[in-house]
């Protein structure tokens, strides 16, 4: 039986972002290359601008990771568990939620369909280690016929074969109950946005963000769910405009050959409400 060598694999509660652009496959497949990586460059920008506020206001440590996985995109922040700190937990969350508007708002801007599942909870996350490194040749590399040519060890090894060392090698790992459900979550979702279920709005981690509107209520096929607020994020921009999204999404809702039609209508449906 397989036993650990590496210290345990321990649980920390965290509050994680799946985002997924859907026909991410066939934008790379007609070559539409230069629009995924405007779409980055502006998230990145986005960013960076938030970052310069965040750092005035002394908020660098607690900023959200971004991973960027080809058509997913994810968003982690460690939450902290002692009973003392939920303050603390809800300016995270509130950062977390601007940085999932960023991304959001970017892609609406630019007629880019955007769905993701936000979930809090335990996960694991963190590096694991081989058992140890091993030696490596500084000479040239043996081949195979070198083996039937000679007999002894010391002509198979000659002195100074092994004068280097192979790092041990890190192992990263990232899962857990809420990450994996997000992950399939995503295929299902008929909606353009990034939405919460209602029911993640414990411990009062959420708390400064709802009343911030920068995350409300809403209903999504007459679920209630808790949606980013994109045009929130908006409104604070003067080269973006929420009518012209709306005006996209209604024209694409209303055109029979638009694989995102549904979801377009979706997002007229609840941006009502925002």
């Amino acid at each position: 039986m397989f036993q650990p060598v590496n210290d345990p694999i321990k649980p920390h509660s965290q509050v994680t972002s799946c985002i997924q652009i859907p026909g991410f496959d066939a934008m790379v497949a007609k070559g539409d290359i230069s629009t995924i990586q405007v779409f980055f460059e502006r998230i990145a920008q986005e960013i960076y601008n938030t970052r310069k506020k965040n750092y005035t206001w002394g908020f660098r440590v607690i900023e959200p990771e971004f991973h960027n996985f080809s058509d997913r995109i994810i968003l982690v922040s460690k939450l902290y568990k002692e009973e003392n700190l939920a303050d603390l937990n809800s300016v995270i969350f509130k950062l977390f939620t601007e940085f999932n508007n960023i991304i959001l708002s970017t892609a609406l801007h630019m007629h880019i369909p955007i769905q993701g599942v936000i979930r809090i909870g335990d996960t694991y996350r963190g590096t694991v280690k081989s058992r140890k490194p091993a030696l490596v040749s500084g000479k040239d590399p043996l081949i195979l016929s070198d083996l039937f040519k000679v007999f002894s060890i010391g002509e198979i090894f000659p002195n100074g074969f092994s004068d280097g060392m192979i790092p041990a090698v890190d192992m990263p790992y990232h899962f857990g109950e809420s990450f994996c459900q997000s992950l399939e979550e995503l295929s299902i979702l008929e909606s353009i946005g990034i939405f919460m279920p209602i029911e993640q709005t414990k411990d009062k981690v959420t708390d400064v963000t709802i009343l911030s509107n920068m995350i409300v209520e809403t209903e999504i096929d007459g679920k209630k769910i808790f949606v980013c607020n994109w045009k929130e994020w908006m409104s604070e921009r003067s080269d973006c405009s929420s009518e012209n999204i709306i005006a996209f999404a209604e024209a694409e809702a209303g055109n029979a050959g638009s694989p995102f039609a549904k979801r377009w209508q979706s997002l007229i449906n609840y941006s009502a409400h925002l």
